[in-house]
């Protein structure tokens, strides 16, 4: 699932943004929660920081359609007895050794068509 930048921590752009240890965060989350240590330290503007939030989350959305091809999609479903659990709802790519055997099996082409194709139309690279 894609990210936006207020789902980045704020310790995660800071970490990018200075090359000291001498702040804090109450609220990962908030940015207004910063307590740097060290007046010296050239802080980032509170823009600066949600602008490297946002580098940061198009990063990982720019590559999280990897994952799922590999791994596949999971979503949190009730499982009836009011147990949240993980359900696979979307394959990635079948395993390697099935791969192997049915190129062997009905050639290249055809794997790439039957297998690799509709992993790819399901989870697309972002533009």
């Amino acid at each position: 699932m894609a990210k936006t930048f207020e789902q980045i921590p704020v310790s995660n752009a800071i970490r990018e943004l200075v090359d000291t240890v001498e702040w804090g965060v109450i609220n990962d989350y908030d940015i207004s929660t910063i307590e740097w240590r060290d007046e010296d330290v050239a802080q980032p503007s509170d823009a600066d920081i949600n602008a490297k939030r946002q580098e940061l989350a198009d990063a990982f959305n720019a590559t999280e359609y990897l994952d799922l091809r590999v791994n596949g999609q999971y979503e949190l479903q009730d499982d009836g007895t009011g147990e949240m659990v993980q359900v696979k709802v979307a394959d990635g790519y079948p395993k390697m050794e099935e791969q192997l055997d049915y190129i062997y099996h009905n050639g290249v082409d055809a794997w790439k068509t039957d297998m690799i194709d509709p992993v790819k139309t399901r989870f697309p690279k972002p533009e």
